[in-house]
């Protein structure tokens, strides 16, 4: 019973793991010195300038990914550095600085942070649950890493020292020279000071000689002052990007220097990292969410780095920063840590063309990613706004017609709609080379070819049926291929965003749902319109396909190496066993619900055993803390998954289509009650199998709508499988009449 409550607790399916490092680190090196140069503003285009002119002895000791900057709260520098400083999605004050004490004492504001915090709750918060409770550098600390500070990003106008938060314990304190000592005077220069490589050189050099291990955080914030000198000037990108190309020379160098000198004193036990907690703003209107994420040591392999949290080669997230870096130091992440460790995923391929920087590969793949995310909310907006468009046109077609002439052109477009989900899983690539409308001109264009041919082949009951097999097992087929077709399609989910990694998305759960329910009903109907559904031979081998159809998408959903849906997992579950009721015509009664409830509850201990034995995913991390009893964990998650689903239903286009298609069903089911002359229109053999299965489709949609962080979404796309059969079948002259009571599978 435990392990099913574990189980339904994790519907909401909260990102929360339990790190654990790899034996001596990342790597198994003995961990003794780690330089973390963060630069504010640094964009994947500069990293790639900065990079074409490294060697490729030093590239080949590069590892290299995109870093995702999901938060709290909004995206920003404040907000990115708090969740990586505690290991969790955070939410810090927007006036956030570090100040220089005497010597090399540095103090944040927490303790005034807390106080303000615990002044709007109303009531003292225990020192487990007060905001901000852990953070790295308390950490290090307690396991004596000297730890220390250089730099900042201070401009003419505003002080601004983001370094030090990485490294301060709980009460705020760290150690470092954050103003001046490794700058020096460029009166000429955007600012008024730049970068000295020689005296942060220095620096270092002196740190390494009488510490070990030791962490140094060195801001470099020049990048920073070049944008904030020059982006709200008129007409001066050419001269803001002078600067940045000449500085970015000017770092090359030292790093090459710095590494070079590493490599000849074979000191092995030195590593740098490069990270910003913010992109640039240029980077930010194109869309370019990832931060770049770089680490170099001299003897370690270069390639693409990954991690458990997102599983997708190139892309780790900012959660993953912290278990990382103590697993540097040998240290195991503390159990509010939500990330994991950031590992090698694949190691680099000579050049093929000379010149070339060995990661071009992964350049291009971040420019592909980054087209995606750029035009996706154009192209769901339009999207969606068509099906409304369809939805209503069709309906209001129906309701005012008196000629069915273009009734046949009205279920191809339905036909359509409903197979257009097929090509946002293969259409992506197209998205670089040809623009957001022009994509949407492809996709619909395919899928009326698609529909029309299927058209006019086939029967309307198996038009329809088709329709919903196709899309389950074209999904299907995906998931267990690994979701190469999903992680990238406009409907899937978005690496940018950091939602969502792996598995199956809310999008398509919903498909996925509504098009097996359509798939299953329409079969029922094809049986009974040839008479054998009532013969009991036919009648169990409906039942075995019905149960290892649904088993099979039942397991595709909850898998760990699969779709990792607990919410589409627990709505597939109630829905199909909702099905084998409502098409079975079963009497609610213990002989029948007790075999069903022992049914569910087994399935949901062996999914939980699945995802506590397997490889890290959110719902086995979900189970641990609910186990665990950690109830800050549980109610944190939930709460957010919540006012997510609250506010998707309040603004977005995905509740938009759900109400309209409940409204637009509504109507044309009063119209036919009201009316009934269209009775006369009316000649489906099997009317009351279609409103079964319709009926189980609503159910199915308002379970995965409450069952679901997202479920609004997942709830749209289970409803367009049943609006549009809906609507089709009132334009088919053999689909329409209310036939007796005894039709049906009772």
């Amino acid at each position: 019973m435990l392990l099913s409550l574990c189980f339904w607790a994790g519907w909401v399916g909260g990102s929360v793991s339990y790190a654990q490092p790899t034996e001596g680190g990342t790597d198994g090196r003995t961990a003794q010195h780690l330089v973390v140069l963060m630069v504010p503003a640094l964009g994947f285009e500069e990293v790639e300038k900065w990079m074409e002119g490294l060697p490729e002895e030093i590239q080949s000791h590069i590892q290299l990914a995109g870093m995702t900057m999901r938060t709290a709260g909004r995206m920003n520098w404040v907000n990115n550095l708090f969740t990586i400083s505690t290991g969790q999605f955070a939410e810090g004050p927007p006036l956030w600085n570090g100040y220089q004490l005497r010597g090399e004492t540095i103090i944040h504001p927490v303790q005034k942070l807390r106080q303000q915090q615990e002044q709007r709750s109303g009531f003292l918060l225990s020192a487990e649950s007060r905001p901000w409770g852990y953070f790295l550098g308390e950490t290090l600390k307690k396991n004596q890493v000297y730890t220390i500070a250089f730099g900042n990003s201070d401009t003419r106008q505003i002080m601004r020292r983001m370094g030090a938060t990485i490294i301060m314990d709980n009460k705020g304190y760290a150690r470092g020279q954050i103003d001046k000592t490794i700058l020096t005077p460029a009166p000429y220069e955007p600012g008024g000071w730049r970068t000295d490589w020689n005296k942060l050189s220095m620096k270092l050099e002196e740190i390494w000689k009488i510490e070990q291990p030791t962490l140094a955080v060195v801001e470099l914030g020049d990048l920073w002052r070049i944008e904030q000198t020059y982006d709200k000037v008129p007409k001066s990108a050419r001269i803001s990007q002078i600067y940045k190309d000449k500085w970015l020379r000017e770092w090359r160098n030292w790093f090459m220097d710095t590494t070079r000198h590493i490599q000849h004193n074979q000191d092995g036990g030195v590593s740098i990292w490069i990270m910003t907690p913010a992109v640039s703003n240029k980077a930010k209107l194109r869309g370019q969410l990832l931060t770049p994420f770089i680490t170099w040591h001299p003897e370690q392999t270069g390639g693409i780095l990954s991690s458990l949290t997102t599983k997708q080669n190139g892309v780790v997230a900012n959660v993953d920063f912290l278990p990382t870096l103590l697993a540097y130091y040998q240290l195991p992440a503390p159990s509010q840590a939500y990330g994991q460790v950031i590992q090698l995923k694949e190691t680099l391929k000579p050049s093929a063309q000379p010149g070339s920087s060995l990661f071009d590969p992964f350049f291009d793949h971040l420019r592909y990613l980054f087209a995606i995310y750029r035009t996706r909310r154009i192209i769901i907006s339009v999207y969606l706004l068509i099906m409304i468009f369809l939805l209503i046109a069709t309906a209001c077609y129906w309701w005012f017609s008196k000629q069915y002439w273009w009734a046949r052109l009205v279920q191809v477009l339905i036909g359509t709609v409903l197979l257009s989900p097929i090509y946002f899983l293969w259409l992506t690539p197209l998205i670089q080379v040809i623009g957001p409308y022009k994509w949407i001109v492809v996709l619909f264009f395919s899928a009326f070819v698609t529909s029309f041919v299927l058209y006019q082949l086939v029967s309307h009951v198996w038009f329809l049926t088709l329709i919903g097999l196709t899309n389950t097992l074209i999904i299907l087929f995906d998931l267990w291929r690994g979701s190469i077709w999903m992680r990238r399609s406009f409907l899937g989910y978005d690496p940018l965003i950091g939602a969502r990694f792996y598995g199956l998305g809310n999008e398509y759960a919903g498909i996925l749902l509504g098009s097996s329910l359509l798939a299953v009903t329409g079969i029922s109907v094809w049986l009974a319109r040839n008479g054998w559904l009532p013969k009991r031979r036919v009648k169990g081998l409906l039942v075995i396909f019905m149960s290892v159809f649904y088993l099979v998408i039942i397991y595709s959903m909850a898998a760990p190496r699969l779709g990792t849906n607990a919410g589409a997992t627990i709505a597939a579950l109630l829905t199909y066993g909702v099905s084998f009721l409502f098409l079975f015509r079963l009497k609610v009664s213990l002989r029948y619900l007790l075999p069903v409830f022992g049914v569910v509850m087994l399935s949901m201990a062996g999914l939980v055993h699945l995802h506590l034995q397997g490889e890290h995913t959110h719902i086995g991390s979900f189970v641990v803390a609910a186990q665990n009893g950690d109830l800050k964990t549980i109610q944190e998650v939930i709460s957010r998954k919540l006012a997510m689903n609250w506010r998707l239903i309040k603004v977005s286009l995905w509740g938009k289509l759900f109400t309209t298609a409940l409204m637009v069903m509504g109507l044309v089911s009063f119209r036919l009650r009201r009316q009934p002359l269209y009775r006369y229109y009316e000649d489906m053999a099997q009317h009351n199998l279609w409103m079964t299965g319709f009926r189980t489709m609503i159910v199915g949609a308002l379970i995965i709508l409450m069952a679901n962080d997202s479920g609004i979404v997942a709830a749209a796309t289970t409803i367009i499988f049943l609006a549009f059969p809906f609507i089709f079948l009132r334009f088919n002259r053999h689909s329409i009449r209310a036939d007796s009571t005894s039709s049906g599978l009772a």
